[in-house]
């Protein structure tokens, strides 16, 4: 059986589905096909565009990070060869390091803008300010911590770290993430659907085993395992789908044709 015929029969047809009840080892076989192109789906322009920005974010580093020395000696900061406090905005955040104030500072004094991610450094701790929630998290540097830090440093960080080499190992970790969040978030949520109708079922004269209607769920799962991909960001979404995946599963079941 051909991948898009059960792709396309999985969207609308639910006496196909019903069909398909004994078909278990293709059931298997179709839903991880599916997971994994959805999975390349979501990684493969993500990887696209890490890869051509890499140059550009390096090469933006060495223009403006400054030509700085950083000595952490027992958990207080000491930077010097840049003017503080050094004041960096950008679009969607700001940079505050001052580490030669005796003041107490907070990294909200210099957030004009509450949408924006505010970070401030100085002698003794570190502060971020989270515009999703509007919170403030403070990190005090922990005594005997000591290093040194300098431009150099920072750049051949940047040189290593945006690689091709650390950037493939990124998109293979990011593939394995997104493959096993699609797998084992869909089969629990098969699992939980197909064991509600299988116990209701049974108070209604269902012949139906549980494997049998698991193996349904593998195909009914298509539609709103696509939609749950390309809605994203939008609170209760999931629910939503999980109730549409119930819905197309009781009829698939339960619905006889006349």
């Amino acid at each position: 059986m051909s991948f898009f015929n059960s792709l396309y029969n999985s969207l609308y047809n639910f006496k196909w589905l019903r069909q398909q009840k004994d078909n278990t080892r293709w059931a298997w076989g179709y839903f991880f096909l599916l997971t994994f192109l959805l999975a390349g789906l979501i990684v493969i322009p993500t990887s696209i565009k890490y890869f051509s920005d890499a140059p550009i974010w390096k090469a933006k580093l060495s223009q403006e990070l400054p030509d700085f020395q950083a000595h952490m000696s027992n958990g207080q900061l000491q930077v010097t060869g840049v003017a503080q406090p050094y004041i960096k905005k950008y679009e969607n955040a700001v940079i505050v390091v001052d580490t030669v104030s005796t003041s107490t500072l907070q990294v909200k004094q210099f957030v004009d803008n509450d949408s924006v991610v505010g970070i401030l450094v100085t002698r003794d701790r570190a502060e971020i300010y989270n515009p999703q929630d509007k919170t403030v998290k403070s990190q005090v540097f922990a005594a005997g911590t000591d290093f040194d830090a300098n431009r150099a440093m920072v750049l051949g960080w940047a040189d290593t770290l945006l690689s091709r080499r650390m950037l493939s190992l990124f998109t293979l970790g990011f593939s394995i993430i997104i493959l096993l969040y699609l797998v084992v978030g869909n089969l629990i949520n098969i699992f939980f659907i197909s064991l509600v109708l299988y116990q209701w079922g049974k108070k209604h004269t269902f012949t139906y085993t549980f494997k049998e209607v698991f193996t349904v769920g593998l195909f009914a799962i298509t539609g709103p395992l696509i939609l749950d991909q390309m809605v994203v960001g939008i609170p209760f979404m999931s629910l939503l789908w999980s109730v549409l995946f119930a819905v197309i599963m009781y009829y698939a079941l339960f619905k006889k044709e006349k």
